[in-house]
C-alpha cells in the first residue's frame, strides 16, 4: 500500500540499465562514491532486512508494520496482554499490508457463499444499445448498493490497521475511483462496444489517466508533475485491489479433472522456459532493467495483471508493474479479436481453439471474450479455454516463489560482494554486514496473497456445496472484477502524458518486448494445443 505522496511514476520506474554483475570491484565504482559511504550503504541495506515485530521498517518504499498501530506499546508493555504480545511478537504478523488482501478476500468469499446459499444473485449491468439507463433496469444490479460501501469499508479498515498516511481521507478518493470504475463497466456493457472487445479495463485506465492529467495541469518548473492530493493518493491502492481480486478467483477441481492432463501440457510445458527466455531477451537485447523485463514477460505468459503483481512483490519492484499492466491491457485487444477469426478461417476445432485462447490470451476475462467470439454452438471452446486458463493461473504460485528465491540469493550475493570489496578493515567492520537467514528473506518476499488464492480454492472445493459452486464462482468473479477495475483506474492515475513522452523510448521497448512475447506465446501454445487436443 503506497503511502508516499511523491511516488515515482511508472514511466520513470522502468529505467534502462545493463544487467549488473554479481561481483562488484572497487575500481568499478563511480569516483564520487567513497568507501565510507559504501560502508554506510551496506549497513543500512543490511539493517533493512532485520525483522523486529515492534519496529516499523521500510523496504523498497513499502511500510513494514508487524504489530498494532501504536508500536510503542510493544516496546514498553503496560498490561499482561501487551506483555504477552511482546514476548510472542510473531503473532502480530497478521496486521501487515501483505496479509490484508487475504483477510479481505476470504471474508468476501464467505459472504458470497452465504449470499448464494440464500438465493441472492450476482449483480451485473444489462447490455444496452441506445439508452444507458437500460443497463440499470431490474434487480440484478441492486446488490451494487451494498457492494460499494462494503468494499470501501474493508479497504479503509486495512489502511487504518497498518497506519497508512491519510487513511482518514480515504472515503473521498474511494468515491472517485469507484465512480470511474462504475462508469467504465457501464460503458463496457454497451452492445457495440462489448462486441468490439473494449472491456472495462481499457476505459478504467483511460478515465484514470484523463483525471490524473487534468488534475496535474502543466508541469512544474523543474519538470515534475504535481502530486495527487492526499485524499486521492490514499485510495490509489493498485496492488491491494489486484491482490484481493486474485484471492477471489475460485478454481473448481471438478471442472479441471477431465481436462487437467492436457491442460497442464498446454499451460505448463512451455510457460516457465519461455518466460525466462523472453525476460533475458528484454534485459540483454532491448536493455530493459531486469525487474521490469521479468514482470513484462511473466504477465504476458501467465495471466496478465495478477502475474505482474505477484512477480513485482517477489522482486520487491515497487510500482514497476504499472506500465506493463497498462500495455497488456491495451494490446491484448488485437489477440481477443483476431485469434477467434483466425481459428474459424483455418478450420481449427473448438477444443484446440479453446486451449489456444486459454494458453496465450492474457487474462481470464479476455480468454472468455475470445472464446465467445469463436461462437461454437456447444460452447466447447469456452469450457476448454476456461479450464486451460485456470490451470495456467495455478503457475502464479510456484513461479513467484521461484523468482523470489533466485532474486533473494542474487541480492544477498551482491551485498556480500559489496561488503568484501571494502579494503579498509575499519570501514568493513563499520558496514556491519550480518547475513540474514535465507528463509527469512524468502518469506519476506513471498507474495502472501498467493496463500489466500490457495485457501480460497481449497475452501471452494471442500466447504461450498457442489450445487452452489457455479453460482459462487460467478459471484466471486464479479466481486473480484470490481476490485480489478478499480486497480486499472489506479494505474491510470499514475500515468502522466508529459512523463510518458519523456520516457517514450522505454515505452516503445516494453511494447516491443510484449509483441515478441505474445508472438512466441501464440505460436508455441497453438502447437501444444494441437498436439494435446487433436492428436491425443
Amino acid at each position: 500500500m503506497p503511502s508516499s505522496d511523491h511516488p515515482p511514476s511508472p514511466a520513470r520506474s522502468a529505467t534502462e540499465s545493463s544487467p549488473p554483475s554479481d561481483s562488484i570491484a572497487l575500481h568499478n565504482l563511480p569516483p564520487h562514491i567513497s568507501q565510507e559511504s559504501l560502508a554506510i550503504s551496506i549497513a543500512s541495506s543490511s539493517s533493512s532486512h532485520s525483522i523486529d515485530a515492534s519496529t516499523p521498517t521500510k523496504e523498497n518504499g513499502k511500510k513494514q508494520i508487524a504489530g498494532p498501530r501504536d508500536s510503542s506499546t510493544l516496546s514498553h508493555p503496560k498490561t499482561p496482554l501487551q506483555a504477552f504480545f511482546h514476548r510472542h511478537s510473531w503473532l502480530l504478523g497478521w496486521n501487515h499490508e501483505d496479509w490484508w488482501p487475504c483477510w479481505i478476500g476470504l471474508f468476501l468469499f464467505a459472504l458470497v457463499s452465504v449470499a448464494v446459499h440464500h438465493g441472492i444473485p450476482a449483480a451485473h449491468f444489462e447490455s444496452w444499445t441506445a439508452n444507458p439507463f437500460d443497463a440499470l433496469h431490474g434487480k440484478k444490479n441492486l446488490e451494487l448498493l451494498v457492494l460499494f460501501p462494503l468494499q470501501g469499508a474493508l479497504v479503509w479498515l486495512a489502511l487504518w490497521a497498518v497506519g497508512t498516511k491519510s487513511w482518514n481521507k480515504f472515503h473521498k478518493g474511494f468515491l472517485v475511483i469507484y465512480s470511474l470504475a462504475f462508469l467504465s463497466k457501464w460503458l463496457a456493457s454497451q452492445r457495440n462496444i462489448k462486441s468490439a472487445s473494449l472491456g472495462d479495463s481499457i476505459w478504467a485506465i483511460l478515465f484514470g489517466t484523463l483525471l490524473r492529467n487534468i488534475m496535474a495541469g502543466a508541469p512544474l518548473p523543474d519538470g515534475r508533475s504535481k502530486a495527487l492530493p492526499p485524499w486521492l493518493k490514499v485510495a490509489q491502492q493498485t496492488e491491494l485491489y489486484i491482490a484481493i481480486s486474485l484471492v477471489l478467483l475460485c478454481i473448481d477441481f471438478s471442472v479441471l479433472k477431465p481436462l487437467a492432463p492436457r491442460a497442464i501440457f498446454v499451460s505448463w510445458v512451455d510457460t516457465p522456459s519461455l518466460f525466462v527466455l523472453v525476460a533475458l531477451i528484454g534485459t540483454t537485447w532491448l536493455r530493459i532493467d531486469l525487474q521490469t523485463s521479468i514482470i513484462m514477460s511473466g504477465a504476458t505468459f501467465i495471466c496478465g495483471s495478477s502475474a505482474a503483481l505477484a512477480l513485482s512483490s517477489s522482486l520487491a519492484a515497487g510500482n514497476k508493474a504499472d506500465l506493463p499492466i497498462a500495455i497488456i491491457s491495451v494490446f491484448t485487444i488485437p489477440s481477443i479479436i483476431a485469434l477467434p477469426y483466425i481459428a474459424k478461417a483455418v478450420g481449427i476445432s473448438a477444443k484446440v481453439a479453446g486451449a489456444w485462447f486459454g494458453g496465450c490470451v492474457d487474462s481470464t476475462g479476455a480468454v472468455i471474450a475470445a472464446a465467445t467470439i469463436y461462437n461454437d454452438p456447444q460452447n466447447v471452446a469456452i469450457e476448454t479455454s476456461a479450464v486451460v486458463k485456470m490451470v495456467q493461473n495455478v503457475l502464479i504460485g510456484p513461479i513467484s516463489v521461484g523468482v523470489a528465491a533466485v532474486w533473494t540469493q542474487r541480492e544477498e550475493r551482491r551485498k556480500r560482494a559489496l561488503h568484501n570489496s571494502l579494503q579498509d578493515e575499519a570501514l568493513r567492520s563499520k558496514s556491519d554486514f550480518k547475513p540474514v537467514p535465507y528463509y527469512v528473506l524468502l518469506w519476506s518476499r513471498f507474495p502472501k496473497f498467493v496463500l489466500g488464492f490457495i485457501a480460497t480454492a481449497v475452501l471452494f472445493n471442500t466447504v461450498v456445496p457442489a450445487e452452489d459452486r457455479t453460482r459462487v464462482n460467478s459471484f466471486s468473479f464479479m466481486v473480484g472484477e470490481w476490485f480489478s477495475t478499480m486497480s486499472f483506474v489506479s494505474i491510470g492515475l499514475g500515468l502522466q502524458f508529459h512523463e510518458l513522452r519523456r520516457e517514450a523510448r522505454m515505452l516503445l521497448k516494453l511494447t516491443m518486448l510484449y509483441a515478441i512475447a505474445q508472438l512466441v506465446d501464440i505460436l508455441s501454445t497453438f502447437g501444444l494445443a494441437y498436439v494435446a487436443f487433436e492428436m491425443f
